[in-house]
């Protein structure tokens, strides 16, 4: 991500986290969660394992605020890698601790890490499309998704045939680069060691009110 200064929220929301102040975690929380649960879940294939990790994903925010580092991008940005590599993480102790149940009849080392590739890869593509510009994010999902062409495309844009097939052309060069991140290899320490959920006391209640967002359930987060 490019390194240019990030948004006043960003530093403020770090600031603030530093300080130790719970209402800046539920607003963190509002905002982001949904992204935390989509990608766990894209890589681990699992509403409850996806729950743990969004979860722990936050905990460790508020534990260690000072891990952001804003000059290096945006908030959003920090906190989807560290959903990923530590999903990655998960995904790789889950299918160690199966590999040994199965015994021989267990998948090849290598068959396990092309799964882990294959998922950290469409975790990352799926952040891709969501982040990148609304323009290019359209024309994508209506020749690729709905499987127009670049005149239906452009038609459905109102926009030029010249001009759909540039933001096509800008949207693939995006979504290439999900292929150049590897996932973590083996052995590899993640952005922080997993523990059990401890969010401060007010937390455990604040999403459970009358207009507040209640933790990601079955099917939250998922569709981008």
């Amino acid at each position: 991500m490019g390194h240019d200064a990030p948004p006043r929220w960003d530093r403020r929301m770090q600031q603030r986290l530093a300080h130790g102040e719970a209402a800046a975690l539920g607003e963190l929380y509002d905002r982001f969660a949904s992204l935390v649960h989509s990608l766990a879940h894209r890589v681990l294939d699992d509403e409850d394992a996806a729950d743990r990790l969004t979860r722990e994903v936050f905990t460790y925010i508020w534990e260690h605020p000072d891990a952001y580092d804003p000059k290096q991008g945006p908030l959003r940005s920090w906190i989807a890698g560290v959903t990923r590599h530590q999903a990655v993480q998960r995904l790789r102790q889950t299918e160690a601790a199966s590999a040994r149940d199965y015994g021989d009849g267990a998948p090849a080392p290598a068959e396990i890490e092309q799964k882990i590739r294959e998922a950290s890869t469409a975790a990352r593509a799926d952040y891709i499309v969501t982040s990148m510009p609304a323009p290019l994010r359209a024309a994508l999902e209506l020749a690729y998704f709905q499987r127009r062409d670049y005149r239906q495309t452009a038609a459905d844009l109102g926009v030029t045939e010249d001009e759909a097939r540039r933001r096509l052309r800008l949207g693939l060069q995006l979504l290439s680069t999900a292929h150049h991140h590897q996932a973590l290899p083996p052995g590899h320490r993640a952005p922080y060691t997993a523990r059990g959920p401890r969010l401060p006391h007010d937390q455990h209640t604040r999403h459970t009110g009358p207009g507040t967002s209640a933790p990601p359930g079955p099917g939250h987060g998922r569709s981008w």
